[in-house]
């Protein structure tokens, strides 16, 4: 009697401790991404593959206004897939149902073509608009539509630069306050800080953000002409007020999305330095149009990045040699033979095989980063938001970043109740012996 109550004491912390191994298993590796003097890190590693993608800068502003708003006639639209941003469809997934059917097919296509990294988010003032009268008025289901891009982001190995704001025209869009948000004493740049702030805090855990862009092309010929007026050491110190000003909110990257060269900033090191290299953000940046193919015009960048200690990120890059445009493939091999790491492309067009004109692409045999356990895409009552009416969605779906495959987590989730099970009836079976035991 003693030795059967001392193998199933024995027995019962192993079940304890199988249990808890199987329910960690189910976190996988994290895909973090840092940076530490001019290297940006996956993990805490310098990564094997360089972060190549594109820009999209209405991906993010339909899905607000299909999945949030319950406009579900722009369900789909985005600048990237299945045509460039020029065709008559705007770039349509039909895969759109739900937030979550369309984010699939979204990064199964980034990854498709090979892309690891999208700049994603307001690159002016309808953008900027969108998602912080999303995160004002609906933010639980704005919270949840960006969490679901999150996870289907890393599910497929692909990382974001999120856009908070951006202008290519003047006035610049307020946040609700008064004033220019280039103007630092001004409600409207106060409520800028704030919703980044905010943005940044609720979005920490999440490993899919690569790096935040704070403000797309604050320094755009439209924003020089009515604002800054030529007066680069005025724009250097308000790049500098929100680097200082969002500083404390996230661990992850941040960066700033200058254009770097147009008529308030030339083709310079001191202007690369007054206009990114120099303001405080953990990542340099510039955007170039062109069709010049001259490697200094790639290689001087990283150069001048390199000596301020940063990382570069090409924030934009095509070839304006033709319309629509097409990639600078001879920009991108420059890049990369100059020590460069990181490139979103203005567009896919000029792309092996682009536009993609399949069907559904499937989950990933195995998720490279985290996961989604409702991933059945063919399956119409996938548990998703889909918040036509623009209420409040349960913040609960899709929050569990590093979940893992629907098949996968099926299997564990039964192993873990049966070996639930097995402890319980284990420690009814060592109660009843030791009440008998006592009996005799």
């Amino acid at each position: 009697m003693v030795a059967m109550i001392t193998a199933l004491a024995l027995l019962l912390p192993g079940v304890i401790i199988a249990s808890e191994a199987s329910a960690a298993s189910e976190t996988s590796a994290s895909g973090r991404v840092t940076v530490s003097g001019t290297d940006i890190l996956i993990d805490g590693e310098v990564p094997e593959e360089k972060f190549f993608g594109v820009v999209d800068t209405t991906a993010l502003q339909f899905a607000i206004m299909a999945y949030v708003n319950g406009d579900m006639n722009v369900a789909g639209k985005n600048s990237v897939f299945n045509g460039p941003d020029t065709s008559p469809d705007g770039g349509k997934i039909s895969q759109n149902a739900t937030a979550n059917d369309f984010w699939h097919q979204y990064f199964a296509l980034m990854k498709y073509y090979n892309c690891n990294l999208v700049r994603i988010g307001a690159g002016d003032t309808w953008g900027s608009s969108l998602q912080y009268e999303a995160w004002l008025n609906h933010r639980e289901a704005y919270t949840s539509l960006l969490k679901t891009m999150c996870e289907e982001a890393m599910e497929h190995g692909v990382w974001l630069c999120f856009v908070l704001a951006g202008s290519q025209e003047y006035p610049t869009y307020q946040f609700g306050g008064e004033g220019s948000v280039f103007d630092t004493s001004s409600s409207a740049y106060s409520n800028y800080i704030q919703y980044c702030n905010s943005m940044m805090s609720i979005l920490e855990n999440e490993n899919a953000i690569a790096m935040y862009d704070m403000f797309n092309e604050p320094d755009h010929n439209n924003c020089n002409t009515n604002y800054w007026n030529g007066n680069k050491q005025a724009f250097s110190d308000w790049a500098s007020a929100v680097a200082a000003d969002t500083k404390d909110s996230s661990t992850h990257p941040r960066t700033m999305g200058v254009a770097g060269l147009g008529n308030l900033f030339g083709w310079s090191k001191e202007d690369f330095g007054l206009s990114t290299g120099n303001v405080g953000f953990e990542i340099a940046h510039r955007h170039y149009y062109a069709s010049a193919k001259d490697s200094s015009l790639f290689s001087q960048p990283e150069e001048w990045a390199n000596s301020y200690g940063l990382p570069l990120l090409w924030g934009e890059l095509a070839d304006n040699s033709v319309y629509p445009l097409i990639r600078h493939t001879f920009g991108e091999e420059a890049i990369w033979d100059a020590g460069g790491q990181a490139i979103t492309s203005m567009v896919l067009t000029g792309t092996d095989g682009y536009p993609y004109t399949g069907g559904t692409l499937p989950d990933p045999e195995t998720p490279v980063f985290g996961g989604n356990q409702n991933n059945d895409h063919n399956n119409k009552g996938d548990d998703t938001i889909n918040n036509p009416g623009g209420n409040n969605a349960d913040d609960s779906l899709n929050a569990g970043q590093g979940s893992i495959d629907s098949g996968e987590g099926g299997e564990s989730k039964g192993s873990s109740a049966s070996l639930a099970a097995i402890s319980l009836i284990a420690a009814i079976v060592i109660a009843i012996m030791l009440f008998i035991a006592r009996k005799q």
